[in-house]
């Protein structure tokens, strides 16, 4: 919505803090100002949600042609007259292509849960490579995109930021400066929330919700389950995390694991050294990777780091904790 042509969202914006600068810098805080005229409402943007509808195709390509479809839909409101429609062709990019060399005119990709394909293993191993690929073709090096804003749960991480996605900067809550406190609420923030709604207290908000902990130590809550609570005035557990997939965690047979789960639950916290849990993990099939290891601290920090990516403990200073009281209920749960 921020940058896209397609409706008029600048009377929103104008009365957001994105508008007026953010920066103690005078100087700073006028470019910040400068930059938000120059930009907002000023481009097409092309917005995916890759985790709908998913599982209503059988392949990936059924997948792919289907957003390609939906690209030439967009063209024809937009351009009714792009020669791009009298040749239009089942290749995504070059479709795009065509039409940015007749309108000189560049798109904002914007892709929701990007990694959602490859989490849910909808499709084959093969066809889950060929994503990768697919997304290497549609955004890298391509004069057609000013800018591309990816979201999801993995980070791409490893051999894939080296070779087929190497064209990102990354950032998550563990290790980013800039954005940590848009990854959820701020106490701040929440506490504003409870000045409006007064009906639930800061602090059983922050004791079911809060606790997850950025590189610095600074606390960020849920925002699905703070918004949740205070729409409907009840404090209670609103998150439901993949119970399939904490199960398979707790049942792999390895020394000492179920015991430091409880030890967890308990609200004690484990010293370990996180690993950088990602994409190729999954596609390399964890429990494969798991059992190639020998070493079984190795193993059980490959297992925390997945827990810490996906949301299901937290991780600050060499320890690992579960975050709150919405947590800690579901853990107890599965035991």
């Amino acid at each position: 919505m921020y940058y896209s042509k397609s409706i008029d969202s600048k009377e929103i914006f104008d009365k957001l803090k994105v508008s007026k600068g953010k920066s103690s810098d005078n100087k700073e805080k006028e470019n910040e100002i400068k930059q938000y005229k120059e930009y907002q409402g000023k481009y097409h943007t092309i917005y995916l949600d890759l985790s709908k509808n998913v599982f209503s195709f059988e392949t990936l390509d059924a997948f792919i042609s289907s957003i390609n479809c939906k690209l030439k839909t967009d063209i024809e409101e937009l351009f009714p007259n792009s020669k791009v429609l009298k040749d239009y062709d089942d290749d995504i990019v070059y479709n795009l292509k065509k039409l940015y060399l007749e309108t000189d005119k560049k798109f904002i990709l914007v892709i929701d849960e990007w990694d959602y394909i490859i989490t849910n293993k909808k499709f084959t191993d093969k066809e889950r490579y060929n994503y990768i690929d697919f997304l290497k073709y549609l955004i890298k090096d391509n004069s057609y995109l000013a800018f591309v804003y990816m979201t999801g749960i993995t980070p791409i991480a490893k051999e894939l930021s080296q070779s087929t996605l190497n064209c990102f900067m990354e950032y998550t809550m563990l290790n980013d400066e800039k954005y940590f406190q848009y990854f959820g609420f701020t106490e701040d923030e929440v506490n504003e929330l409870c000045e409006i709604n007064k009906n639930l207290t800061f602090e059983n908000l922050r004791r079911w919700y809060n606790g997850y902990k950025s590189y610095n130590g600074k606390k960020i809550f849920n925002t699905w389950s703070v918004v949740r609570a205070l729409n409907s005035n009840i404090i209670e557990n609103y998150w439901s995390p993949n119970t399939n997939e904490m199960k398979e965690i707790i049942n792999y047979d390895i020394v000492g694991f179920n015991e430091e789960i409880l030890e967890l639950i308990n609200g004690n916290t484990i010293e370990i050294q996180l690993e950088n849990y990602g994409v190729e993990d999954i596609l390399n099939e964890l429990e494969d990777i798991l059992n190639e290891l020998e070493d079984n601290e190795h193993v059980k920090e490959i297992l925390y780091s997945k827990m810490v990516t996906f949301g299901y403990l937290t991780y600050y200073n060499g320890k690992i904790s579960i975050p709150n009281e919405e947590l800690i209920r579901n853990w107890r749960s599965l035991l």
